[in-house]
């Protein structure tokens, strides 16, 4: 029988594995979804989708990280981690908590977008963008303003009461070195991502929202050369390519066979949320500065 039991993403988590990024939560009653270590095939039967990583089809997700652990996530409900020799637990959950939950949100229909996202009085406020474009530090620098975190990276949203909903995901964020230097956040005592890199884990579990929360805004950030921060609403015509594009793991989703349903909530994200872009320098932006231009539009929105 698992050993650990935790709540994410709505979801009842019962693990083989310590997973300490979650929330823990206690035993009994339905459980959502199962992580276990055991065999996983090195392929998959008739993959529709496939990368130098992975393979994937209508059932199931397999993902092959070399001297780490190769994974397989089925139906939305079933993880199985086949360790590679020598690995470390601290790998193993690293591609456990990414790729792994995201495929498996997508198999449960969610739209699994690259975001972080706080909770503001009128709901979810999504940060996205391409890797590097700061969203880890920007959700680390409103974390230090007092609004709480949703979720960093993985974002599940789901369609409720007519409209989408942002769902908690766990109260962990990572954060570079030279973003936390810039927040003045001391990083000596932060256990590292992985052991050859300048990114940190962060445990926020006294600032964490655990309840879903209505997607009030979407800010995706992007750069310039230009030396002034901008904020721009996106048109309509836009906005569905826009969301298209910050899909988590979007190469996933048709190898999945997900498209269909992928394509409809990522409609309905578009037609019924603000949406705005976040133009900052390329290098030596002000922090500060852009945590107070988001602060004072969602205020205004």
């Amino acid at each position: 029988m698992s050993a650990f039991t935790y709540r994410s993403y709505g979801l009842t988590v019962q693990s083989d594995l310590a997973l300490p990024e979650l929330t823990p939560t206690r035993p009994g009653g339905a459980i959502d979804v199962t992580v276990r270590i055991g065999a996983v095939p090195e392929r998959l039967e008739q993959p529709t989708g496939r990368g130098v990583l992975y393979e994937a089809n209508a059932e199931a997700f397999l993902l092959r990280m070399a001297g780490v652990a190769r994974y397989l996530v089925s139906s939305g409900r079933d993880i199985v981690i086949e360790p590679a020799e020598g690995s470390t637990q601290d790998d193993i959950r690293v591609f456990l908590v990414g790729s792994c939950f995201g495929a498996l949100l997508h198999q449960r229909k969610m739209l699994v977008l690259h975001a972080a996202a706080i909770r503001v009085d009128r709901g979810a406020v999504l940060f996205a963008g391409q890797s590097g474009a700061g969203k880890s530090t920007l959700l680390s620098a409103m974390l230090e303003r007092g609004h709480p975190m949703m979720v960093d990276d993985v974002c599940g949203v789901v369609m409720a009461d007519g409209r989408p909903q942002v769902l908690p995901g766990y109260p962990r964020t990572r954060l570079w070195a030279d973003s936390a230097a810039r927040l003045d956040i001391a990083t000596d005592e932060l256990p590292r991502t992985r052991p050859s890199l300048e990114k940190f884990e962060r445990q926020v579990p006294a600032q964490f929202w655990d309840t879903e929360a209505p997607l009030h805004c979407l800010y995706v950030l992007t750069s310039s050369n230009e030396a002034e921060i901008k904020i721009d609403l996106l048109p309509r015509v836009d906005a569905f390519s826009t969301v298209l594009f910050n899909t988590y793991r979007r190469q996933f989703v048709e190898g999945l066979e997900m498209g269909v349903d992928h394509f409809t909530l990522a409609s309905t994200v578009a037609t019924s949320t603000t949406i705005k872009r976040v133009v900052r320098p390329a290098a030596g932006f002000d922090i500060t500065g852009l945590a107070d231009m988001i602060e004072a539009d969602i205020e205004r929105s």
